[in-house]
Protein backbone atom coordinates (compact mmCIF):
# COMPACT_ATOMS: atom_id res chain seq x y z
CA UNK A 1 0.00 0.00 0.00
CA UNK A 2 3.02 2.48 0.89
CA UNK A 3 4.10 1.73 -2.37
CA UNK A 4 0.96 2.36 -4.15
CA UNK A 5 0.49 5.62 -2.58
CA UNK A 6 4.31 6.94 -3.09
CA UNK A 7 4.05 6.17 -6.47
CA UNK A 8 0.66 8.01 -6.98
CA UNK A 9 2.23 11.46 -5.12
CA UNK A 10 4.99 11.05 -7.96
CA UNK A 11 2.66 10.92 -10.93
CA UNK A 12 0.43 13.60 -9.13
CA UNK A 13 3.95 15.70 -8.64
CA UNK A 14 4.91 15.16 -12.31
CA UNK A 15 1.50 16.01 -14.00
CA UNK A 16 1.45 19.56 -11.52
CA UNK A 17 4.97 20.39 -11.99
CA UNK A 18 3.90 20.07 -16.15
CA UNK A 19 0.85 22.64 -15.59
CA UNK A 20 3.56 25.84 -15.18
CA UNK A 21 5.09 28.84 -17.27
CA UNK A 22 8.60 28.26 -16.08
CA UNK A 23 10.91 31.83 -16.89
CA UNK A 24 13.48 30.41 -19.37
CA UNK A 25 15.28 33.38 -18.61
CA UNK A 26 15.01 33.52 -15.01
CA UNK A 27 18.68 34.76 -13.15
CA UNK A 28 19.99 34.99 -16.77
CA UNK A 29 19.64 38.90 -17.10
CA UNK A 30 21.59 41.47 -15.55
CA UNK A 31 19.97 44.33 -13.50
CA UNK A 32 21.18 47.47 -14.44
CA UNK A 33 18.70 49.78 -13.04
CA UNK A 34 17.17 51.40 -9.93
CA UNK A 35 13.44 52.52 -9.37
CA UNK A 36 13.42 55.58 -6.80
CA UNK A 37 10.27 56.78 -5.38
CA UNK A 38 10.46 60.67 -6.05
CA UNK A 39 6.91 62.62 -5.08
CA UNK A 40 4.43 62.35 -3.94
CA UNK A 41 1.41 64.26 -5.88
CA UNK A 42 -2.09 64.72 -3.59
CA UNK A 43 -5.01 66.02 -5.69
CA UNK A 44 -7.97 67.16 -3.90
CA UNK A 45 -11.23 65.89 -5.10
CA UNK A 46 -14.84 66.43 -4.11
CA UNK A 47 -17.89 64.90 -2.26
CA UNK A 48 -19.00 63.53 -5.42
CA UNK A 49 -15.58 61.97 -6.23
CA UNK A 50 -14.69 58.48 -4.77
CA UNK A 51 -10.81 57.69 -4.81
CA UNK A 52 -11.54 54.33 -6.32
CA UNK A 53 -11.34 55.64 -9.72
CA UNK A 54 -12.34 53.65 -12.28
CA UNK A 55 -10.57 54.96 -15.64
CA UNK A 56 -8.60 58.20 -16.05
CA UNK A 57 -6.23 59.47 -18.97
CA UNK A 58 -3.17 61.74 -18.62
CA UNK A 59 -3.22 64.49 -21.52
CA UNK A 60 -0.46 66.46 -22.35
CA UNK A 61 -0.68 67.16 -26.08
CA UNK A 62 -1.55 70.74 -27.26
CA UNK A 63 -2.17 72.33 -24.07
CA UNK A 64 -1.26 74.99 -21.71
CA UNK A 65 -1.23 72.26 -18.76
CA UNK A 66 -0.84 68.65 -18.37
CA UNK A 67 -4.08 67.27 -17.39
CA UNK A 68 -5.55 64.59 -15.79
CA UNK A 69 -9.06 63.16 -17.01
CA UNK A 70 -10.85 60.94 -14.74
CA UNK A 71 -13.95 59.32 -14.86
CA UNK A 72 -16.70 59.29 -12.15
CA UNK A 73 -19.31 57.06 -12.29
CA UNK A 74 -21.66 58.24 -9.90
CA UNK A 75 -22.78 61.37 -12.03
CA UNK A 76 -21.46 59.98 -15.46
CA UNK A 77 -18.96 62.58 -15.96
CA UNK A 78 -14.84 63.08 -16.86
CA UNK A 79 -13.29 65.64 -14.45
CA UNK A 80 -10.72 67.58 -15.76
CA UNK A 81 -7.50 68.77 -13.24
CA UNK A 82 -4.26 70.52 -13.34
CA UNK A 83 -1.62 68.12 -12.25
CA UNK A 84 1.12 70.60 -12.22
CA UNK A 85 -0.57 72.71 -9.49
CA UNK A 86 -3.09 69.85 -8.19
CA UNK A 87 -6.39 71.70 -8.93
CA UNK A 88 -9.56 71.01 -10.42
CA UNK A 89 -10.15 72.30 -13.40
CA UNK A 90 -13.32 71.53 -15.20
CA UNK A 91 -16.23 68.31 -15.54
CA UNK A 92 -18.12 67.27 -18.43
CA UNK A 93 -21.06 65.96 -17.00
CA UNK A 94 -23.11 63.52 -19.68
CA UNK A 95 -26.64 62.79 -20.11
CA UNK A 96 -27.66 59.07 -20.09
CA UNK A 97 -30.78 59.22 -21.97
CA UNK A 98 -32.20 61.91 -24.96
CA UNK A 99 -30.40 62.88 -27.80
CA UNK A 100 -27.34 63.31 -26.58
CA UNK A 101 -27.28 60.27 -24.16
CA UNK A 102 -24.41 58.29 -24.22
CA UNK A 103 -25.80 55.34 -21.60
CA UNK A 104 -23.34 54.66 -18.86
CA UNK A 105 -19.64 55.61 -19.38
CA UNK A 106 -17.06 52.82 -18.88
CA UNK A 107 -14.41 54.54 -20.45
CA UNK A 108 -13.19 57.49 -22.89
CA UNK A 109 -10.08 59.15 -24.84
CA UNK A 110 -9.65 62.62 -25.36
CA UNK A 111 -8.64 63.81 -28.03
CA UNK A 112 -9.15 67.78 -27.96
CA UNK A 113 -12.79 69.87 -26.82
CA UNK A 114 -14.53 68.74 -29.97
CA UNK A 115 -13.36 65.50 -29.98
CA UNK A 116 -14.02 63.17 -27.21
CA UNK A 117 -14.63 59.43 -27.64
CA UNK A 118 -16.96 57.88 -24.98
CA UNK A 119 -17.86 54.17 -24.55
CA UNK A 120 -20.96 52.20 -23.25
CA UNK A 121 -20.07 48.97 -22.35
CA UNK A 122 -23.44 47.58 -22.52
CA UNK A 123 -24.81 48.98 -25.57
CA UNK A 124 -21.27 48.21 -27.42
CA UNK A 125 -21.66 52.06 -28.75
CA UNK A 126 -18.92 54.31 -29.21
CA UNK A 127 -19.72 58.37 -29.08
CA UNK A 128 -18.17 61.77 -30.42
CA UNK A 129 -18.65 64.02 -28.40
CA UNK A 130 -17.41 67.71 -27.62
CA UNK A 131 -16.65 69.23 -24.45
CA UNK A 132 -20.21 70.06 -24.24
CA UNK A 133 -21.50 66.77 -23.76
CA UNK A 134 -22.83 67.01 -27.31
CA UNK A 135 -22.90 63.99 -29.28
CA UNK A 136 -21.40 64.05 -33.37
CA UNK A 137 -21.99 60.57 -33.57
CA UNK A 138 -22.80 57.15 -32.42
CA UNK A 139 -21.30 54.26 -33.66
CA UNK A 140 -22.44 50.44 -32.31
CA UNK A 141 -18.96 48.06 -32.61
CA UNK A 142 -19.89 45.66 -35.20
CA UNK A 143 -19.38 42.27 -33.69
CA UNK A 144 -22.71 40.91 -33.84
CA UNK A 145 -22.58 36.84 -34.81
CA UNK A 146 -19.01 36.73 -33.68
CA UNK A 147 -19.22 35.03 -30.31
CA UNK A 148 -20.02 31.95 -31.50
CA UNK A 149 -18.03 28.02 -30.65
CA UNK A 150 -16.11 28.26 -32.90
CA UNK A 151 -14.66 32.40 -32.79
CA UNK A 152 -14.57 33.98 -29.35
CA UNK A 153 -12.99 37.43 -29.21
CA UNK A 154 -12.72 39.22 -26.02
CA UNK A 155 -15.22 42.38 -26.11
CA UNK A 156 -13.89 45.69 -25.45
CA UNK A 157 -13.71 46.42 -21.54
CA UNK A 158 -12.22 49.65 -20.46
CA UNK A 159 -10.15 50.75 -17.20
CA UNK A 160 -6.77 52.60 -17.13
CA UNK A 161 -4.38 49.56 -18.14
CA UNK A 162 -6.66 48.65 -20.53
CA UNK A 163 -7.79 51.96 -22.23
CA UNK A 164 -9.37 52.91 -25.99
CA UNK A 165 -6.79 54.48 -27.76
CA UNK A 166 -7.40 56.36 -30.89
CA UNK A 167 -4.69 56.46 -34.00
CA UNK A 168 -4.73 57.00 -37.63
CA UNK A 169 -8.65 57.11 -37.60
CA UNK A 170 -9.02 53.69 -35.74
CA UNK A 171 -10.02 53.26 -31.83
CA UNK A 172 -7.84 50.16 -30.21
CA UNK A 173 -9.63 48.48 -27.88
CA UNK A 174 -8.34 45.78 -25.32
CA UNK A 175 -10.52 43.11 -23.25
CA UNK A 176 -10.38 39.53 -21.64
CA UNK A 177 -12.15 36.18 -22.49
CA UNK A 178 -13.71 35.18 -18.90
CA UNK A 179 -14.97 31.61 -19.47
CA UNK A 180 -12.17 28.76 -18.95
CA UNK A 181 -13.42 26.34 -21.98
CA UNK A 182 -11.80 23.43 -23.84
CA UNK A 183 -13.25 25.23 -27.19
CA UNK A 184 -10.84 27.82 -27.39
CA UNK A 185 -7.90 27.66 -29.36
CA UNK A 186 -4.63 29.92 -29.99
CA UNK A 187 -6.56 31.07 -32.99
CA UNK A 188 -10.59 31.82 -32.21
CA UNK A 189 -9.21 33.94 -28.83
CA UNK A 190 -8.40 37.32 -29.86
CA UNK A 191 -8.33 40.02 -27.41
CA UNK A 192 -6.91 43.35 -29.54
CA UNK A 193 -10.31 45.06 -31.35
CA UNK A 194 -9.36 47.30 -33.72
CA UNK A 195 -12.07 49.58 -35.39
CA UNK A 196 -12.02 51.20 -37.70
CA UNK A 197 -15.16 53.89 -37.59
CA UNK A 198 -14.60 55.59 -41.19
CA UNK A 199 -15.66 52.20 -42.84
CA UNK A 200 -17.56 50.47 -39.84
CA UNK A 201 -15.32 47.49 -39.75
CA UNK A 202 -13.49 45.80 -36.96
CA UNK A 203 -10.10 43.97 -37.05
CA UNK A 204 -8.63 41.39 -34.25
CA UNK A 205 -5.44 40.58 -33.00
CA UNK A 206 -3.55 38.95 -30.40
CA UNK A 207 -4.89 35.73 -29.51
CA UNK A 208 -4.09 34.18 -25.91
CA UNK A 209 -1.30 32.41 -25.60
CA UNK A 210 -0.77 28.56 -26.12
CA UNK A 211 -0.73 28.15 -21.46
CA UNK A 212 -4.18 29.88 -21.64
CA UNK A 213 -5.44 26.91 -24.42
CA UNK A 214 -3.24 24.22 -22.44
CA UNK A 215 -4.26 25.26 -19.00
CA UNK A 216 -6.74 26.52 -16.35
CA UNK A 217 -6.17 30.13 -14.93
CA UNK A 218 -9.38 30.64 -12.86
CA UNK A 219 -11.23 32.33 -15.57
CA UNK A 220 -12.41 36.27 -15.77
CA UNK A 221 -10.10 39.39 -14.70
CA UNK A 222 -7.47 36.22 -13.52
CA UNK A 223 -6.60 36.12 -17.09
CA UNK A 224 -7.25 39.62 -18.20
CA UNK A 225 -4.79 41.09 -20.43
CA UNK A 226 -3.03 44.54 -20.22
CA UNK A 227 -1.68 46.92 -23.10
CA UNK A 228 -0.81 50.48 -24.26
CA UNK A 229 0.36 52.09 -27.51
CA UNK A 230 3.51 53.31 -29.14
CA UNK A 231 1.83 55.97 -31.09
CA UNK A 232 5.06 57.15 -33.22
CA UNK A 233 5.84 53.33 -34.30
CA UNK A 234 2.09 52.14 -34.39
CA UNK A 235 2.62 49.01 -32.09
CA UNK A 236 0.28 47.90 -29.55
CA UNK A 237 1.93 46.15 -26.51
CA UNK A 238 0.33 43.22 -24.61
CA UNK A 239 0.90 42.01 -21.35
CA UNK A 240 -0.76 38.78 -20.60
CA UNK A 241 -0.64 37.98 -16.54
CA UNK A 242 1.01 34.35 -16.59
CA UNK A 243 3.40 34.78 -19.74
CA UNK A 244 7.02 35.90 -19.16
CA UNK A 245 7.13 37.53 -22.56
CA UNK A 246 5.01 40.62 -24.30
CA UNK A 247 3.62 41.11 -27.00
CA UNK A 248 4.04 43.64 -29.64
CA UNK A 249 1.28 44.03 -32.70
CA UNK A 250 2.04 46.55 -35.17
CA UNK A 251 -0.87 48.18 -36.47
CA UNK A 252 1.01 48.76 -40.04
CA UNK A 253 2.22 45.66 -40.87
CA UNK A 254 -0.74 43.50 -38.96
CA UNK A 255 1.90 41.23 -37.71
CA UNK A 256 3.21 40.21 -34.22
CA UNK A 257 6.42 39.78 -32.58
CA UNK A 258 7.60 38.14 -29.01
CA UNK A 259 9.61 39.75 -26.49
CA UNK A 260 11.19 38.53 -22.84
CA UNK A 261 10.22 40.88 -20.47
CA UNK A 262 9.71 38.31 -17.27
CA UNK A 263 10.88 38.98 -13.94
CA UNK A 264 14.19 37.54 -11.56
CA UNK A 265 11.46 37.00 -9.17
CA UNK A 266 9.40 34.65 -10.74
CA UNK A 267 10.78 31.62 -12.32
CA UNK A 268 7.43 29.92 -12.58
CA UNK A 269 3.70 30.43 -12.95
CA UNK A 270 1.34 27.66 -11.84
CA UNK A 271 -2.20 27.31 -13.46
CA UNK A 272 -5.02 26.89 -11.46
CA UNK A 273 -5.25 22.74 -10.28
CA UNK A 274 -8.55 22.36 -11.92
CA UNK A 275 -8.80 20.97 -15.78
CA UNK A 276 -10.49 22.81 -18.27
CA UNK A 277 -14.05 21.29 -19.44
CA UNK A 278 -16.41 22.42 -21.93
CA UNK A 279 -18.08 24.62 -19.55
CA UNK A 280 -15.65 25.13 -16.46
CA UNK A 281 -17.91 25.38 -12.73
CA UNK A 282 -14.95 27.47 -10.80
CA UNK A 283 -15.30 28.00 -7.34
CA UNK A 284 -15.01 32.11 -6.88
CA UNK A 285 -13.15 31.66 -3.39
CA UNK A 286 -10.85 29.12 -4.31
CA UNK A 287 -9.40 30.58 -7.68
CA UNK A 288 -9.49 34.18 -5.48
CA UNK A 289 -6.97 32.25 -3.04
CA UNK A 290 -4.69 30.44 -5.68
CA UNK A 291 -4.69 33.71 -8.12
CA UNK A 292 -3.27 35.92 -4.81
CA UNK A 293 -1.10 33.24 -3.53
CA UNK A 294 0.70 33.13 -7.28
CA UNK A 295 3.09 35.53 -8.98
CA UNK A 296 1.50 37.30 -12.07
CA UNK A 297 2.29 40.29 -14.63
CA UNK A 298 -0.14 43.21 -15.16
CA UNK A 299 0.09 46.71 -16.84
CA UNK A 300 2.62 47.32 -19.54
CA UNK A 301 3.21 51.72 -19.82
CA UNK A 302 5.37 53.23 -22.77
CA UNK A 303 7.01 55.95 -21.62
CA UNK A 304 7.50 58.03 -24.59
CA UNK A 305 9.95 60.80 -22.57
CA UNK A 306 12.76 58.39 -22.34
CA UNK A 307 11.64 55.52 -24.98
CA UNK A 308 11.22 53.28 -22.21
CA UNK A 309 8.32 50.47 -20.93
CA UNK A 310 7.07 49.75 -17.86
CA UNK A 311 5.68 46.15 -16.53
CA UNK A 312 3.98 45.65 -13.21
CA UNK A 313 4.28 42.54 -11.70
CA UNK A 314 2.90 40.97 -8.67
CA UNK A 315 4.37 38.79 -5.83
CA UNK A 316 2.08 36.36 -4.10
CA UNK A 317 0.75 37.61 -0.58
CA UNK A 318 3.22 37.92 2.03
CA UNK A 319 2.41 36.39 5.89
CA UNK A 320 0.69 38.88 7.62
CA UNK A 321 -0.39 41.47 4.63
CA UNK A 322 -4.00 39.91 3.01
CA UNK A 323 -4.91 43.03 1.55
CA UNK A 324 -2.27 43.48 -1.22
CA UNK A 325 0.36 42.28 -3.26
CA UNK A 326 4.18 43.35 -3.88
CA UNK A 327 4.68 45.10 -6.39
CA UNK A 328 7.57 44.97 -8.53
CA UNK A 329 8.67 46.92 -11.76
CA UNK A 330 10.69 45.47 -14.62
CA UNK A 331 12.04 47.96 -17.34
CA UNK A 332 12.80 47.27 -20.93
CA UNK A 333 14.86 49.76 -23.19
CA UNK A 334 13.11 51.24 -26.41
CA UNK A 335 14.03 48.01 -28.60
CA UNK A 336 12.39 45.79 -25.74
CA UNK A 337 15.18 44.74 -24.16
CA UNK A 338 15.29 44.18 -20.29
CA UNK A 339 17.07 46.57 -18.64
CA UNK A 340 16.41 45.79 -14.72
CA UNK A 341 14.11 45.48 -11.90
CA UNK A 342 12.67 46.45 -8.40
CA UNK A 343 9.83 46.29 -6.08
CA UNK A 344 8.38 49.34 -5.53
CA UNK A 345 7.23 50.34 -1.41
CA UNK A 346 5.39 47.47 0.22
CA UNK A 347 4.12 49.42 3.34
CA UNK A 348 1.34 51.02 0.98
CA UNK A 349 -0.98 50.16 -1.74
CA UNK A 350 -0.26 50.91 -4.61
CA UNK A 351 -3.58 50.49 -7.30
CA UNK A 352 -1.32 49.36 -9.89
CA UNK A 353 -4.52 49.86 -11.98
CA UNK A 354 -4.08 53.83 -12.39
CA UNK A 355 -0.44 54.45 -13.67
CA UNK A 356 0.61 56.70 -16.54
CA UNK A 357 3.93 58.39 -17.52
CA UNK A 358 4.39 61.96 -17.08
CA UNK A 359 7.45 64.12 -17.53
CA UNK A 360 8.24 63.84 -14.13
CA UNK A 361 8.28 59.66 -14.39
CA UNK A 362 6.06 56.98 -13.37
CA UNK A 363 2.98 58.04 -11.76
CA UNK A 364 0.86 55.22 -9.35
CA UNK A 365 -2.19 55.69 -7.58
CA UNK A 366 -1.81 54.91 -3.69
CA UNK A 367 -4.91 53.93 -1.95
CA UNK A 368 -5.10 56.41 1.87
CA UNK A 369 -7.34 56.81 4.52
CA UNK A 370 -8.11 60.09 3.63
CA UNK A 371 -11.62 60.56 1.06
CA UNK A 372 -10.57 64.10 0.28
CA UNK A 373 -7.48 63.43 -1.89
CA UNK A 374 -6.58 61.66 -4.74
CA UNK A 375 -3.12 60.15 -4.50
CA UNK A 376 -0.22 59.40 -6.58
CA UNK A 377 3.24 58.26 -5.69
CA UNK A 378 5.87 59.38 -8.71
CA UNK A 379 8.81 56.82 -9.60
CA UNK A 380 11.94 57.80 -11.33
CA UNK A 381 14.07 54.83 -12.90
CA UNK A 382 17.87 55.18 -13.11
CA UNK A 383 19.52 53.14 -15.66
CA UNK A 384 23.49 51.95 -14.58
CA UNK A 385 25.32 52.35 -18.23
Amino acid sequence: MKKIIFLSAIIFCISCNKETVKNEQWNKVENRCTIELKAKVDIPIDDETSALIPYMQYFDENTVTDMLLTLNTHNNSIYFFDYARKEFIKKIMYEKEGNNGVGEIQGFNYLNPDSIFVYNYWGMTIYLTNDRSVVNWKRRLPMDGFNRAEFMPAYPWLQTNSPMIYLDKELVFGGFMGAETTAQTITNSPVTTIYDFQKDTIFFANNYPEQYIKYNWGGGFFKMPYFDVNKDKKNVIVSFPQDHNIYVYSLDSREQRKFYAGSSMIPEIKAFDQKKELKTQLDDNRTKRWFFSTPSYRNIIYDKYRDLYYRLFCLPLKEGNDKWQPLGLIVLDGNFNYVGEGLLPEDVNLRYSNSFVSKEGLNIQVMTDNDDLMTFYQFKVDIHE
